[in-house]
């Protein structure tokens, strides 16, 4: 049964049409500049207050990294989504922030380059070198890769990198309503568009189309569903069955298993893309199942 928080915010989802911006190319390039302020991209002021911030320039990108007052003990690495059009938004400073309330973990959160300016040619090695220069050198096992949306992809390109030159996998890696395949060409994503309250398929295909410019939009740092998953470390998959994401999130965790990975898949009924950040009882739900899953 799904709360009537949801229910309501999924109505004001419809009623203030947020799944414009994805479901038409065009209104998509019309509406980037709102989606791409440079204001986004600075920690709230309430973060200043009640944590140490950290902030870096990896790149010429800005790269923050939030602390505890008391001294911390896992250091999640997070990738905020937004189909890699759209600026970090204040959801994702609220997860960070959540988090460390909840674990006493430090979080980092790259800032990462956008397309139409930007592609896959910048901001993966910006996010790597990110995650060496915050993350580097901590032991394995107090490391955990994060993201959603767009940015599981990227949290997947490092397990990834880290895996090709034989260096131990992070403790945890969180994939949330992860964007696993830039080309969406999986039929029954086309079906659920119509119940996707937030995410259109025309449009997702125009920013993963930008994304992969000039390198093959199946290569497995972009669409980690092709990747070769053998050799990764243990993953948790957060999705909702109104997410046109659903049939690839499906088809991954399903490799993942016959890849001999250790999967913890939580499918949510009813949910939408990124529900977990959302201040309603599922959204609260899977945190802390979150949280249980970084306590072990």
């Amino acid at each position: 049964m799904i709360s009537m928080k949801a229910q309501l915010y999924q109505a004001y989802l419809r009623a203030t049409r947020q799944k414009a911006f994805y479901d038409d190319a065009r209104v998509l390039h019309q509406r980037l500049h709102r989606h791409q302020r440079p204001a986004q991209a600075r920690p709230p002021r309430k973060l200043r207050k009640q944590f140490d911030l950290e902030h870096r320039e990896v790149h010429g990108f800005p790269c923050w990294t939030v602390r505890p007052r008391a001294n911390a003990g896992l250091h999640v690495f997070h990738l905020h989504g937004g189909g890699y059009v759209e600026e970090i938004e204040s959801h994702h400073w609220e997860f960070a922030a959540d988090l460390v309330r909840r674990l006493g973990c430090t979080v980092t959160l790259p800032i990462y380059p956008l397309v139409p300016r930007h592609s896959n040619v910048e901001t993966i090695p910006m996010v790597h070198a990110a995650f060496e220069q915050t993350l580097g050198s901590e032991p394995a096992e107090n490391t955990v890769l994060s993201g959603d949306s767009a940015g599981a992809a990227l949290a997947l390109s490092v397990a990834q990198r880290l895996r090709d030159e034989g260096r131990p996998q992070p403790k945890q890696t969180i994939l949330i309503s992860p964007w696993l395949d830039v080309t969406l060409e999986d039929p029954i994503s086309v079906v659920l568009d119509e119940h996707d309250p937030m995410l259109g398929i025309t449009g997702l295909r125009e920013a993963g189309k930008m994304y992969a410019e000039g390198t093959d939009p199946h290569d497995p740092r972009i669409s980690p569903l092709y990747a070769d998953l053998a050799g990764l470390g243990p993953f948790s998959l957060f999705i909702g069955t109104r997410d046109v994401l659903l049939p690839d999130a499906r088809r991954f965790a399903d490799r993942a298993r016959d890849a001999g990975i250790d999967v913890d898949y939580a499918e949510y009924p009813g949910m939408f893309h990124n529900w977990l950040m959302q201040q309603i009882p599922e959204g609260r739900q899977a945190r802390n199942h979150i949280e249980r899953i970084l306590r072990r």
